[in-house]
């Protein structure tokens, strides 16, 4: 064998070698360490129907040590065992809150005492809406109607730990503080706080208390070396090139299929109508939108806030499927053709994180209008991660992030400024480029008084 043949054959066994790790780099990753189990993303649809509180849960949860001393706990794979013993811990006093038969006495709390109490040593907790109450009540109290209960919405709430337990509520629709004083018996939360600073967490800082500004409403963590978020790709869920797709699809909105008419607008959306009920519109996107022609035929038993998430949920459930990790975004009433409604905002989580769309970032990825019981209006709009891998590289500092959106926002040699930080977190961005396979990568969400950004975690520019 000559020196030549040698050659090329020590390239080719390069070339193999180098494909093999590749493929290696993409797959071989252990599922469990890029998310939980039960929370895996398979690119499957649950079709269980979960009850409320599945989808009710805390946007995040903030464990003050006392002092400067705080981290964060979300549901993903790193705290979730914790994030799920601190929060059935605050369930037992929502329990006791809402469906206790002992007399129970709120007073209004000063911003200073709240205050006081989230730099004491306590636990907050921050749900992603000012829900109304009476789905706190459904979810702890069975649905009892409580009127020592004075808030109208809960947005978050504070139980402060040690010797002068309490437990202060961020009423977000009245925009007031209520404080009631909690019995001696609720002492396991301090244990499990305790259990939980000897595990060394990563620990989050208030922009005020790290120099960047004066607020204080929100955490951020500056050890970015304990993130290990992986990247990857993500396909629509409904494959809009195969026309037998979208008549299966069709078919489940639609009792008689024989009469319904379907038109291929030029842009390739297909619309399904059978010109009577209702309109289905599936863009080449994967964007669905379903909507009725008539508000009829409601049932005005079922005019409430829970009777409405209900059937959203259901509608959910069988027009398209659970996805993993779905929760409720926003739930607020509305007004349609002069009836009494409420839109459902839904969106879903990739371990713990939210996702953003490039494009639209004011979108939530399942919509639902319902009036009297009846749904008027859904729209969907869902991708499935299928491949990740580790990304051997740290991410971006928060404030680091923040500045490029000041300079992505200043004027051409003018002073830097970013305008107030109402909230800041992380989060994956599905990025819509590309007709079959999507990329989906971490990045810093901001949320500002101008509106509301995205930045690379990983490469440090702006996305939107």
């Amino acid at each position: 064998m000559n020196k030549e043949r040698i050659k090329n054959w020590v390239l080719v066994g390069l070339v193999l070698l180098s494909f093999s790790l590749t493929m290696q780099l993409w797959l071989s990753v252990p599922i469990e360490r890029v998310v939980p189990g039960d929370q895996a993303f398979s690119g499957q649809d649950s079709e269980e129907i979960y009850d409320l509180s599945s989808f009710v849960l805390p946007q995040w949860m903030v464990v003050n040590f006392g002092g400067q001393s705080h981290t964060k706990l979300i549901k993903d794979s790193s705290s979730q065992g914790f994030f799920d013993e601190v929060y059935a811990g605050i369930s037992e006093i929502m329990e006791y809150i809402f469906a206790g038969e002992q007399n129970i006495t709120f007073t209004e709390a000063s911003g200073d005492e709240w205050a006081a109490a989230r730099e004491s040593k306590s636990i907050e907790v921050e749900y992603a809406w000012a829900f109304d109450t009476t789905i706190f009540s459904e979810l702890f109290g069975g649905g009892a109607n409580r009127e020592s209960i004075p808030m109208a919405g809960i947005k978050g709430l504070t139980v402060t730990l040690g010797a002068n337990r309490a437990v202060y509520f961020k009423d977000g629709i009245k925009d007031t503080i209520y404080k009631l004083e909690l019995p001696e018996s609720h002492q396991e939360l301090d244990q499990l706080v305790n259990r939980l600073e000897e595990h060394d967490p990563v620990k989050y800082w208030t922009l005020k208390e790290i120099g960047y500004s004066d607020d204080n409403s929100f955490y951020v963590p500056l050890d970015m070396s304990s993130f290990n978020l992986p990247v990857g790709t993500a396909e629509k869920e409904l494959d809009t090139s195969a026309p037998a797709v979208l008549d299966a699809q069709a078919s489940n909105f639609f009792s008689d299929m024989s009469v319904v008419r379907k038109i291929t607008e030029m842009d390739g959306s297909v619309i399904y109508t059978d010109s009577q009920t209702a309109l289905l519109r599936i863009d080449s996107t994967g964007f669905l939108e379903y909507m009725v022609y008539s508000y009829a035929a409601g049932d005005k038993n079922r005019a409430d806030i829970v009777s409405a998430i209900d059937a959203a949920l259901m509608f959910i459930s069988v027009h398209g499927g659970i996805p993993g990790q779905l929760y409720l975004q926003e739930a607020r009433e509305v007004e349609e053709s002069g009836l009494r409604g409420h839109l459902m905002r839904f969106n879903y989580a990739y371990n713990g994180l939210p996702f953003f769309r490039k494009g639209g970032l004011e979108n939530s990825a399942i919509e639902v209008t319902v009036v009297e019981g009846k749904v008027v209006r859904y729209t969907r709009n869902v991708h499935h991660v299928t491949r990740a891998k580790i990304v051997q590289k740290p991410l971006l500092y928060p404030v680091k992030a923040a500045d490029v959106v000041a300079e992505a926002t200043s004027s051409p040699g003018g002073t830097k400024s970013l305008p107030a930080i109402q909230d800041m977190y992380l989060g994956y961005c599905i990025d819509m480029k590309g007709s079959k396979e999507h990329q989906v990568y971490p990045v810093w969400y901001i949320e500002t008084g101008d509106g509301a950004f995205i930045v690379d975690a990983y490469e440090g520019r702006l996305v939107e």
